[in-house]
């Protein structure tokens, strides 16, 4: 995952230094327009993934089990990309497709945390194809903001949209979150480039 090099808490009290309000805007709000950033970028722009095998001991696997690098949120169903069961991809399938063929490898969820299998021989190796993504920051949170340095703006924009947004300055909110998407554009122009150059 990337770094901005920038702590959370700093970033806040820039964007709270130089907002133009009479009134005060919870920290909670830019709490918010951070993870949401992060968690978009991460989910439907950057293609973070990594590669996890493990010895094949039944036909679940609790996803909170699922090993990921320090800062990565914990992973849910979607965040899994592509299971193979040795050396075969199983497709994704929910539990009427794990039923109605058996002779298929499949994969699903039970909808309580876990990720489940059916596949139509035993294998000895699972290996997952998990993407990741940056754990949600609390009020406590010093981690650093999940974005390449150069895309900062991305997220001040966003952040100084919500603020005026709440305070009910419509004209600024308009004009910094005009400013967000123009970001978030070149952002994805930035990110398909390098997906494009490293794959995922």
């Amino acid at each position: 995952m990337y770094n901005s090099g920038i702590a959370a808490p700093d970033l806040i009290e820039e964007v709270e230094n130089e907002a133009d309000i009479s009134i005060g805007v919870p920290r909670s709000v830019l709490l918010r327009s951070i993870n949401s950033v992060e968690q978009f970028l991460y989910t439907e722009v950057l293609r973070e993934y990594i590669t996890v095998r493990m010895e094949y001991t039944g036909d679940s696997v609790a996803l909170s089990s699922i090993p990921v690098p320090n800062g990565a949120a914990e992973v849910e169903f979607d965040d899994i990309i592509r299971v193979f069961a040795d050396e075969r991809e199983a497709e994704r399938s929910g539990a009427s497709g794990m039923i109605d063929f058996p002779e298929k490898h499949l994969y699903g969820t039970d909808y309580n945390g876990n990720l489940v299998f059916s596949f139509s021989e035993v294998p000895s190796e699972v290996v997952l194809i998990v993407r990741i993504r940056p754990a949600l920051k609390d009020e406590g949170s010093a981690d650093p903001v999940r974005v390449p340095p150069e895309h900062l703006d991305l997220v001040l924009s966003k952040m100084r949209g919500d603020v005026y947004k709440i305070a009910n300055e419509d004209g600024l909110a308009a004009k910094w979150l005009a400013d967000y998407n123009a970001h978030l554009e070149n952002f994805k122009v930035w990110a398909a480039s390098r997906n494009a150059r490293y794959g995922g």
